[in-house]
């Protein structure tokens, strides 16, 4: 989380930078009743990773159901990375480091009991798709 805390979305990675914005379409769409996966397709398509879309739709809906607290994201245009921004973006990171165990562990912190296995999956799902090319 802390390599995120006041950074400038220009700063990230690429795959950081991906779901940051996925994130923060999810949550636009959601407010304003808009098909999600209609809102999200293009960006997926666009990276080659239309089969982590269902995953990551499902575990935004998961924080957003079950989180332990109520996540703040900005507006799409925004250029800072709020705090919660920076957890699901460590959360995302983690999916995609194939650590697990610590997976589990941050899982653990952001819902509920009953949720953190369905959490746990679909974040390392989508990070097995959406592994950064180390090149």
């Amino acid at each position: 989380m802390y390599a995120y805390l006041d950074r400038r979305w220009p700063e990230l990675a690429d795959a950081d930078r991906f779901m940051l914005s996925a994130m923060r379409q999810w949550v636009t769409a959601a407010r304003q009743g808009k098909c999600l996966c209609a809102t999200l397709i293009a960006g997926f398509a666009a990276r080659r990773a239309t089969d982590a879309l269902r995953d990551f739709a499902g575990a935004m809906a998961i924080l957003d159901r079950s989180g332990t607290m109520r996540f703040r994201f900005a507006p799409p245009c925004c250029v800072r990375i709020t705090d919660d921004e920076a957890r699901l973006l460590a959360l995302f990171a983690l999916g995609r480091s194939g650590e697990s165990y610590r997976l589990w562990q941050v899982c653990a912190t952001l819902v509920f009991d009953e949720a953190v296995a369905s959490l746990h999956v679909a974040v390392e799902t989508v990070g097995a798709v959406l592994i950064e090319d180390p090149a």
